[in-house]
Parts: C-alpha cells; structure tokens; sequence
C-alpha cells in the first residue's frame, strides 16, 4: 500500500469508497417494507371502516348464512330472533334490507326459508302497501305490528296500544 488512504478503503481520485458498509438497504428490501406498509394499511382499513365497505366484492351472498340463522331461531323456539331480528339478506339478484325470518319465510319462499310452526308471530300483520304512511291504518285490535316491503326494504310500524 503505497499511501495511508489506500489502506483506509478510499481510492485516491474516485470518490468513492472501497468498503461498501455503509451502502444503505437494497432494492428488494425497500420494495418489501412498501409491500408491508400496504398490506398494514389495507388491514388497518378494513377492521375500522369495515369490510363490506372496503372490499363488497367478498361477500356478495348470504342466504345460507340468513337459512341457518332462521333455522337456529325455529328450532330453539326465539320468537325475537325469528319474527322481530332484523337482516339485510344478500343474493345474487337483489339486496332485501331490514327484513325478518318470518317475512321472508312467508313471502320470499325462494329462499328456500321454511315457515316455523313453532312460532308462530301472531303479533305482526304482513300487508302490501305504497309507502311507510300507509302502514298506520293497517293497525287492528289484534295487531301489535305491521310490517310491509317498501321497495327493497321492509318497513316496520309498532301499532299504539289500546
């Protein structure tokens, strides 16, 4: 070695060190931190603002889900879980919002939902009706609640008490 910076690793001239420690990260290690940074945000995202809304793709049916629900809530006799519990049942046509066990076992028999004996919503009235409004008038003495599909959502009115 013909000098002292030779022997520290700095070629005379060039700039540039030999030793090659403090060169910084790699290419393959910067693309890997970005990847996980993403991946970190997507999950971040998708518990706080929820799935459906991230991604509505996922999970685009669940009648089966809603089937066995009103399954469970027949054979375990709950009449809340079945007549009252409300669903947004999702299928591959249409999207029916706030709907219940009961209704859809009665007048969306598609489904392939069964109607439950075992309990029987004695309480609620299915009618057809235009708007929400017109539900108030389709109370009777018998009645506690009335129920009807007003476009795609089933609109739920509590009759007053006598």
């Amino acid at each position: 070695m013909s000098n002292k910076k030779e022997a520290k690793g700095i070629l005379p001239g060039s700039g540039f060190m030999k030793n090659h420690r403090g060169q910084g990260m790699s290419t393959s290690t910067i693309i890997l931190l970005i990847l996980g940074i993403v991946i970190l945000v997507v999950l971040i995202l998708g518990f706080t603002l929820g799935w459906n809304k991230l991604a509505p793709w996922i999970s685009s049916n669940n009648v089966d889900t809603i089937s066995t629900s009103c399954t469970a809530a027949c054979s375990t006799s709950s009449s809340y879980d079945f007549c009252l519990s409300k669903k947004d049942l999702k299928a591959d046509d249409v999207t029916l919002k706030d709907v219940t066990c009961n209704y859809i076992s009665k007048n969306q028999t598609g489904y392939g939902i069964a109607k439950c004996t075992a309990v029987p919503c004695e309480n609620i009235l299915i009618v057809s009706a235009a708007s929400a409004e017109e539900l108030q008038t389709k109370c009777t003495e018998s009645t506690k609640t009335v129920q009807a599909l007003i476009g795609n959502t089933l609109e739920t009115y509590e009759c007053p008490s006598a």
